[in-house]
């Protein structure tokens, strides 16, 4: 088995650092029955959701934080949006 590895950059808030890739795509489509979230991209726009969600999950900011991936990087043709946003819920 091969391993690759995702190299993830913070900035001083501990946020991540996500280049601008220009090819990027990434777009979302929900399915009729509304159980089903598709995601599509191509290579450029996957990594950029992998990067966004890494940098999410390792954030230590609780101020509800979050990211417009569409907003800031205008990857997604089809005007939805893709949001990312952490939340940690404690078992009962």
């Amino acid at each position: 088995m091969q391993t690759k590895t995702l190299t993830l950059q913070l900035n001083d808030e501990q946020l991540p650092i996500l280049p601008v890739e220009p090819e990027a795509h990434l777009s979302f489509t929900t399915h009729a029955d509304g159980n089903e979230l598709e995601l599509t991209g191509n290579r450029a726009g996957l990594h950029l959701l992998a990067k966004a969600a890494l940098g999410m999950a390792e954030t230590l900011r609780g101020d509800g934080f979050h990211i417009h991936l569409d907003d800031l990087y205008s990857i997604n043709s089809e005007g939805k949006s893709i949001l990312i946003r952490k939340e940690e819920w404690s078992n009962p």
